[in-house]
């Protein structure tokens, strides 16, 4: 039996047939064409971006911005991430049309992000910080998705990591939502070379197996 092959590469193209579509319905095929990406979360837990700048360049002089769908969200039911795909989709629009839909640095969702998503299938509700910035999908969004969308192609997710890039762990709160728990942070141990002063810091207890090579003197704990 071949093994099944482990690819994102469906994932791709199936938001690039969808980018297509969606721009032909919602937006009379006017949108330019973006590069779409699968890239790690970097903003905080947004479930995706669009550049504001044309950020990727071809062979031939070409420029493109890019959206981008972060890959610790792909796996969740298709229709919201095809809602992610539709909201950076508006963001588009809009920059096309120099139309300022954020403020504060690109995070706060304005009433004309809001206007632009509500007239291409999203429900759209506000957060005290964010503004606009939160999208469902509407009824008319999940009746195209059932009939446009090939549900197996979004398989795989990234596991969130910590910063030194192992997998974090995580609970179900009391909320029903699922929670990152903290790591306890490792004690550190602080020895000294008693004629030179020499440092060393070690996780672990390491009590008379360190020596100083300048002093030939065992190092002792602080």
């Amino acid at each position: 039996m071949k093994n099944e092959q482990i690819t994102i590469f469906s994932a791709i193209d199936e938001l690039q047939r969808n980018f297509k579509k969606l721009n032909d319905i919602y937006f009379n095929s006017q949108l330019e064409k973006p590069v779409i990406t699968i890239l790690t979360d970097n903003k905080g837990g947004a479930y995706g971006w669009i550049s504001l700048h044309k950020v990727w360049s071809s062979k031939d002089k070409k420029y493109f911005r890019e959206i981008n769908l972060c890959a610790e969200y792909l796996n969740r039911p298709i229709e919201f991430v095809i809602t992610t795909l539709l909201h950076e989709m508006c963001h588009l629009y809009n920059i096309q049309n120099n139309i300022q839909d954020c403020s504060r640095a690109g995070t706060y969702h304005n009433s004309k992000f809001k206007e632009i998503a509500e007239k291409c299938g999203l429900i759209v509700e506000k957060s005290d910080t964010y503004g606009y910035c939160i999208t469902k999908p509407s009824d008319e969004l999940i009746e195209y998705v059932k009939e446009n969308c090939r549900t197996g192609c979004f398989k795989l997710e990234r596991m969130k990591t910590y910063r030194d890039g192992t997998p974090k762990t995580t609970k179900t709160g009391t909320d029903g939502k699922e929670k990152t728990t903290s790591r306890t942070k490792q004690s550190m141990r602080k020895y000294h070379c008693p004629k030179c002063g020499l440092i060393i810091r070690a996780s672990k207890d390491i009590t008379g197996k360190l020596l100083c090579v300048d002093c030939n003197e065992i190092l002792v704990i602080n």
